[in-house]
């Protein structure tokens, strides 16, 4: 009796001590690498991009291929806040784009940019083996907080099966996102 009470608690303790899945962390970088003016050299600032609550989370999240259910993963997981991440990757790749500029996050009120870009992503959405697509709107105003100009992109891109593929097709989606916000720029 007194084998089984040692016995049964070792037991119960052992299952405590199993591995589990390594969990994966996952950034971006910049993917612009065109200059589309060296002439533009307004200060300008970028808001901390506006995503869904249901993906600016540390597990990266997928929708699973022909349904409606979303899948949260507990081991692939952003190694910071997506939508910081997202704005940090968007400022690098404008950086590229006009390089004579100086674009840095917009932190605080009176900071005096020449231009202040706001960006709301109404949709970002993946299906692994299949596509990652963005559709934002992005908002470009002057010194005094006057909309200059409002616009609307969408972007899909093919993806493979893995979550390396999800990141990268997520960093082209923002580089294209980038390239229209500097060509609309230089124009403002």
């Amino acid at each position: 009796m007194k084998i089984i009470k040692i016995i049964i608690p070792c037991l119960l303790l052992s299952g405590c001590f199993g591995t589990s899945q390594q969990s994966k962390f996952y950034t971006q970088s910049a993917m612009a690498t065109e200059t589309l003016s060296t002439d533009y050299t307004a200060f300008v600032g970028v808001s901390r991009i506006q995503l869904p609550k249901y993906v600016d989370r540390p597990q990266i999240v997928t929708q699973l291929k022909d349904s409606v259910q979303i899948n949260m993963s507990e081991y692939n997981r952003w190694v910071e806040s997506p939508s910081l991440l997202a704005t940090r990757v968007l400022i690098e790749n404008l950086s590229t784009h006009l390089p004579a500029a100086q674009i840095k996050i917009n932190q605080f009120k009176g900071e005096g940019f020449d231009r202040t870009v706001v960006v709301e992503v109404v949709k970002i959405n993946a299906v692994l083996d299949e596509k990652a697509e963005l559709a934002a709107w992005y908002t470009i105003k002057d010194k005094s907080g006057k909309t200059l100009s409002h616009h609307k992109f969408t972007g899909t891109v093919q993806i493979g099966k893995t979550y390396d593929d999800l990141v990268k097709g997520y960093g082209q989606l923002l580089a294209q996102l980038s390239q229209q916000i500097a060509s609309v720029l230089i124009q403002k």
